[in-house]
């Protein structure tokens, strides 16, 4: 699948990948976040000792920074999207036969308090969360219940 960047995009995953060393896959840009993905292996190299690398970024694009581990594995890349203090009771896979190719969707159960924190303010989260897996995995859609 490719992924076309814009130059933002671009000089902040340079930036990182400048202080860090590690690989930068994607990265998603919102108003007072960037959420970059890192090539699977190498999240503590982005993350730095004690985050030094996450905080020095911060101070300089005066940003928060998110940092994702890319897999291979559509569910086990939702799981690091959505972070591990997250409790989910249960996640399945589901592709729906479809005329021209089958519609894939990711159900994510857990608890009503985790729901709002995955889904964020203003759908915030799911939104980053949906777009990531489109562009890395092809999912059509992202439900939580």
């Amino acid at each position: 699948m490719t992924i076309t960047l814009d130059t933002d995009s671009l000089r902040y995953i340079a930036a990182l990948e400048k202080v860090s060393g590690a690989r930068v896959v994607d990265c998603i840009c919102e108003e007072d976040k960037i959420t970059y993905v890192i090539q699977n292996g190498q999240l503590g190299a982005a993350i730095g000792k004690a985050g030094a690398n996450v905080k020095k970024l911060t101070t300089a694009l005066g940003k928060k920074i998110h940092l994702v581990e890319l897999d291979g594995d559509p569910l086990k890349f939702t799981a690091n999207l959505i972070g591990g203090e997250i409790r989910v009771n249960e996640m399945n896979l589901k592709e729906i036969p479809a005329p021209e190719q089958p519609i894939k969707k990711i159900i994510i159960e857990t608890n009503t308090r985790n729901r709002g924190t995955i889904v964020g303010k203003g759908g915030k989260n799911i939104e980053m969360i949906k777009n990531l897996l489109k562009r890395h995995h092809g999912i059509d859609d992202v439900i939580v219940r």
